[in-house]
């Protein structure tokens, strides 16, 4: 988002007036999440709620799998592929897909997955061969698919990933083929802020993964076995299960020993949707109880906060008007304008600036002109949030249009001539 200058000074001298660390800002610093790295942010918005050591690549496990699911999502929607394909799974896979040690649903020669029922076993199970004979479907091969992966992460905007699977498998799991350069004991590793611009633009481009994400169970393979095999979500929030939270309908789990229990969490509540990650919970902690911890806290502490509604007057309330029959005009908010707040850390300030497109040099409007004109942009900012937002381009959303309130008509050439001669 083009922001003006002055407005970027001041949040940058917001930022050094607070002078903390930015990886691990929280709103409250009473409350912390017994993990290596927790994150918040509001879906919509973008706006970053929390934020603990959310900034250091660590193990992402079979979050990973998120990933792997838009490509999948995207490559059905461009016509590349079809749900009701049927995949080939290698020997390799199969035998992998028996390991007791690995997350997998058994698969044997009879049975045949659809490109759908695969992405179920991804998202539900959590299935690595599923998941990675997905990824052959798609590119042929694992890493070349690994390769389509960094793309979609470079278009973005994520720079410090580092992976070297489509499941979230470590490389000791993958036999001898590893993706090249990598070392052996090399995992996916990925920040906790990316992991949410991963979930942020997966729900946005493909909203339909919350209905797979939200299935407490779901049966597959009915065509190729006699009563389907019945598979159950690994994610522990949803309803009926012991961690069970009001509003959580996604997304998914990942464990390997070097990332730990982790989950990136969604939940809708009051009209909000947020988007949470737990990496590496601690020992004797649980990451949907962690989970559970920081939605709380976010729901319970921060609020979406109307600060004008739309018609009420900008902070500068009138505009001069040049060759206009009136010297001023009166200028309106043209839609709401709001602002996440923490109710403990919060002071609110307002600013309008000039479109320099639709005013002229001297900060005038030149008549004439209808109302709803657009002659600015009001910004509300908190001075006490060092939070910030998800990306740059999330900042868009705390500032409105301005526009005339009314029309405003030319004065007559007489009286214009007359201004310019008492003027000189």
């Amino acid at each position: 988002m083009k922001q003006t200058k002055w407005y970027s000074k001041l949040i940058i001298i917001t930022f050094i007036t607070f002078s903390l660390p930015f990886q691990t800002l929280a709103a409250n610093d009473n409350f912390t999440v017994s993990a290596n790295a927790a994150f918040a942010v509001d879906y919509e918005t973008g706006k970053i709620l929390y934020n603990q050591n959310g900034d250091e690549p660590l193990g992402i496990a079979s979050m990973t799998k998120l990933i792997t699911a838009y490509i999948v999502f995207d490559e059905v929607n461009k016509g590349n592929i079809a749900w009701d394909d049927t995949i080939k799974i290698s020997d390799t896979l199969k035998k992998m897909s028996k390991n007791p040690d690995l997350s997998n649903i058994p698969i044997e020669d009879k049975h045949v997955y659809t490109v759908k029922e695969a992405l179920y076993g991804s998202l539900i199970s959590s299935a690595n061969s599923l998941t990675s004979a997905l990824a052959e479907h798609i590119s042929g091969t694992e890493i070349k698919f690994v390769d389509r992966m960094y793309d979609q992460l470079k278009i973005w905007g994520i720079t410090d990933a580092s992976l070297v699977t489509a499941s979230g498998l470590g490389n000791e799991d993958m036999g001898k083929t590893i993706y090249p350069g990598s070392g052996k004991k090399d995992e996916n590793m990925m920040s906790a802020r990316s992991m949410a611009i991963v979930g942020q633009h997966l729900i946005t481009d493909f909203p339909e993964v919350l209905e797979i994400t939200s299935l407490p169970s779901t049966t597959i393979l009915k065509n190729s076995t006699k009563d389907g095999i019945e598979i159950w979500n690994s994610n522990g929030m949803l309803d009926g299960f012991y961690y069970y939270m009001e509003g959580v309908d996604g997304l998914k789990t990942g464990t390997t020993p070097l990332a730990g229990d982790c989950f990136i969490g969604t939940a809708t509540r009051n009209g909000h949707r947020i988007i949470t990650v737990v990496m590496g919970t601690e020992e004797g902690f649980n990451r949907f109880e962690e989970t559970g911890k920081l939605m709380t806290y976010i729901y319970d502490n921060w609020s979406y906060e109307v600060i004008k509604k739309k018609g009420a007057p900008a902070d500068k309330k009138t505009i001069d008007v040049h060759h206009g029959k009136e010297k001023t005009a009166d200028i309106i908010l043209a839609e709401d304008l709001a602002v996440w707040t923490n109710k403990e850390d919060k002071d609110i300030k307002l600013f309008f600036e000039t479109t320099k497109k639709q005013v002229t040099r001297k900060q005038k409007v030149a008549a004439p002109k209808d109302k709803g004109y657009v002659v600015g942009k009001e910004y509300v900012y908190n001075t006490k949030d060092t939070l910030g937002y998800l990306t740059t381009e999330d900042e868009k959303l705390d500032v409105v249009d301005v526009v005339l309130k009314n029309d405003i008509k030319k004065e007559n050439i007489f009286m214009q001539g007359w201004h310019w001669l008492t003027r000189s």
